[in-house]
This record gives structure tokens, C-alpha cells and sequence, in this order.
């Protein structure tokens, strides 16, 4: 039998043409670096392997030159967070040189092609600027039978009046994601810190729960959420943090499959919720075509959730902010869908990121857009 000897795994810095090394690179790792066109070079080292490949939106045969390291320069990638892994053998490994993320249903590394400073200030931390907090809080769920761990933010200046009470934001991950993709890929702590400092957006406690909750011995993922957070976690920050505990002041927001969860949320439960956000995410309703939500049977569209469609003029009075948003580079579905309802009489507010697609950027834009237009008096 064949013995296999593991290949080494390891960047080393050596001189190239690059702009700058990745902000999420570890100290003292000079790639992957960025370039001033926005390629991406990345070297690693393999001595003993046959062939490396990178993936970063689609697979770079990656070339083996002096001692075993293996290079390539990436074609101009478009500005935001970009996850990528490497190939060795057909395996995928992380790059043991970077920062990992958890998204696409495991951890991956991952760069940042930075946009020009204007646009991105929005979420880029600044000096002058006072920060809230984020809290990692762990809790039992009778109703997972399990301790679960949720993110919740506080905003600046939350422990400096013991008076003081906030409404609350219920933030939700997409898909293969889990509670910690919002702070650690998204910045929503940057953004609202920024917003909140600027006068933009209400101080608010923003909770980041975990999309994946099972009632014991389900197959289903997802078949305890509203349950688990109807029942637990709402009662639970009502309890711990001073919230003004009241629909008029709670609203839900998500994106892609969290989009869903939180239109769940939002409009399953009107008693709890008085805003709804979906960001590259539809409403599900019924036999809903997610391929034409354009065409959606009006008959669906007024059962949906219990009839809250159906009388337009008291969602209108209800609910304060119903938004719908996407990448422009998602096409035209979610649009839409915002004109469906608007032509049912359903007021919501519809942004589309320019040139981003089914990626963070996309979704810090949408917080930003969106906590702008919460709880204004």
C-alpha cells in the first residue's frame, strides 16, 4: 500500500505585486493581498502536493514554483466579503494564515475586497465614535431541550442611565449561517454604533439568535424557531434587558432563509411585532412561486398569515415599516414583490443594493437602510 504524506499547510510571505495583505489575514501573514485592480494574489505552501487549487467564487488552478509554494492572482473581484477555501488533492482545507467565518454550512476563510472609504464609512469603525457592546449570552431552551448561545447589542451609553428602556431589533442569519454571521461578516455593532452616533437611527438592543432550532427528535432544523422565540427568547431580553416591552416597539428582520424566518416572525405574530424586514429573502405564502412572486394568486396573498393582508388599511395603521430589499445583481423577483403589494394597497419600502448580489454587502447595506426607518417617533 502507498504511503501518503500529508502536505504541509502554511502561507509564507514572499515579495509580490500586491496592493495590500487582507484585513483578515493573522499577524504577521502577508497574503492573501489585495490589488490596487481588486485581483486577489494568494500564495501556499504545499512541497509534497500534486496540484493546490484555490476556490473564490470559482476554482484558480493555482501554480507550484521554488520550495513548494504555489501562487495565483485572482481575476478583479467585485468589492465586499468574499469566502474562499483551497483544494489540495480534492480536499478543502481552510487557510491556516487568515481569520475563519462560519457561512456556507461550515467554517471558511474568507478576504475583503475594501469599496473607496466614502462608501464603506458606514461600517468601518471610527475614533470619534462611541461603541455599544455585544454580549455572548447562553441560555436554555425547554423547548429545543438544549442550551443555545444568541448575540445581543447593546447601544452606547445602555449601562450610563438604569432608567433608560429601548426598543428591541430581532436579527436573523441566513442559511448555513449560525448567530455569530452578523457581527463577525456583517458589522451590524459598526453599523448601528455609526447610525446611532450620527443621529441617523434609534439607540436600540439588537438579538441575534440562531436560525437552526429542532423540537427534540425532529429531523426539521428549523421546526421549533417560532416556538423557541415566541416563548423563550422574547420573554427571556424582556426579562434580563430594559426593553419597552410592547409590539410598537419590537420588529424582526432577516436575510435570505432568515428573511423568512423573520416575515414569520413579524407577521405570524402581529400581537408581538410592528415591523417586518426581509433582505434578499420573499414571503412565503401558500403554494408560493418563488420563481414569479410577481404572479402570486391574489387569494393567497389575502390568506396568508392568518388574513393579515386581507385588510389593508389596518396593516397599513399596524404595522409602521414593512422593507424589502436586495442586490441588484439578484434580478428583479423581490421587486417584484414589493410591487404586488403595493398594488394590493400594502405600503413597504423597497431598496436594491447597486452591483452587489447574494453577499454581505448586500445585507449591511439593508441594515443600514433599514434601522434608519425604525421606531421613528
Amino acid at each position: 500500500m502507498k504511503k501518503i504524506i500529508a502536505a504541509p499547510l502554511c502561507l509564507c510571505a514572499a515579495v509580490a505585486m500586491a496592493q495590500k495583505p487582507s484585513e483578515y489575514n493573522l499577524d504577521g501573514k502577508l497574503y492573501p493581498q489585495i490589488n490596487e485592480d481588486r485581483s486577489v494574489t494568494f500564495q501556499f505552501s504545499a512541497p509534497s502536493a500534486r496540484s493546490v487549487t484555490l476556490n473564490l467564487g470559482r476554482d484558480y488552478g493555482m501554480t507550484k514554483g521554488e520550495r513548494g509554494m504555489w501562487t495565483v492572482t485572482t481575476d478583479p473581484q467585485v468589492v465586499g466579503f468574499h469566502y474562499y477555501s483551497l483544494k489540495i488533492g480534492g480536499l478543502g482545507v481552510i487557510d491556516p494564515a487568515g481569520q475563519t467565518f462560519y457561512g456556507t454550512s461550515k467554517y471558511s476563510s474568507a478576504i475583503e475586497v475594501p469599496e473607496n472609504e466614502s462608501d464603506a464609512a458606514f461600517y468601518t469603525p471610527r475614533k470619534d465614535v462611541p461603541q455599544g457592546a455585544v454580549r455572548s449570552v447562553r441560555f436554555h431552551s425547554d423547548v429545543c431541550n438544549e442550551w443555545r448561545r444568541m448575540y445581543v447589542y447593546t447601544p452606547a451609553g445602555y449601562y450610563d442611565d438604569p432608567d433608560r428602556r429601548y426598543p428591541v431589533l430581532y436579527l436573523q442569519h441566513g442559511g448555513g449561517e449560525d448567530e455569530t454571521g452578523w457581527i463577525f461578516q456583517g458589522r451590524a455593532d459598526v453599523i448601528m454604533d455609526n447610525l446611532i452616533a450620527e443621529g441617523k437611527a434609534e439607540p436600540m438592543i439588537i438579538v441575534m439568535n440562531s436560525g437552526y432550532a429542532s423540537n427534540p427528535g425532529s429531523s426539521d432544523s428549523f421546526d421549533a424557531f417560532e416556538k423557541m422565540m415566541t416563548e423563550e427568547v422574547i420573554p427571556f431580553i424582556d426579562g434580563r434587558y430594559r426593553t419597552i416591552a410592547d409590539r410598537e416597539h419590537r420588529a424582526a428582520a432577516g436575510l435570505s432563509w432568515g428573511a423568512k424566518q423573520a416575515y414569520d416572525l413579524a407577521l405570524g405574530y402581529p400581537e408581538l411585532f410592528s415591523a417586518a424586514g426581509g433582505f434578499s429573502g420573499i414571503i412565503v405564502v401558500g403554494e408560493f412561486n418563488v420563481h414569479n412572486p410577481g404572479i402570486m394568486d391574489k387569494t393567497q396573498r389575502k390568506a396568508a398569515y392568518n388574513g393579515i393582508f386581507k385588510d389593508v388599511k389596518k396593516f397599513n395603521k399596524d404595522y409602521s415599516l414593512l422593507f424589502i430589499s436586495t442586490g441588484q445583481a439578484e434580478g428583479t423577483l423581490l421587486k417584484e414583490m414589493s410591487r404586488t403589494l403595493k398594488k394590493d394597497g400594502i405600503k413597504n419600502t423597497y431598496f436594491e443594493s447597486k452591483d452587489t448580489a447574494h453577499e454581505w454587502l448586500t445585507w449591511r447595506r439593508s441594515l443600514y437602510n433599514y434601522a434608519q426607518l425604525l421606531f421613528k417617533k
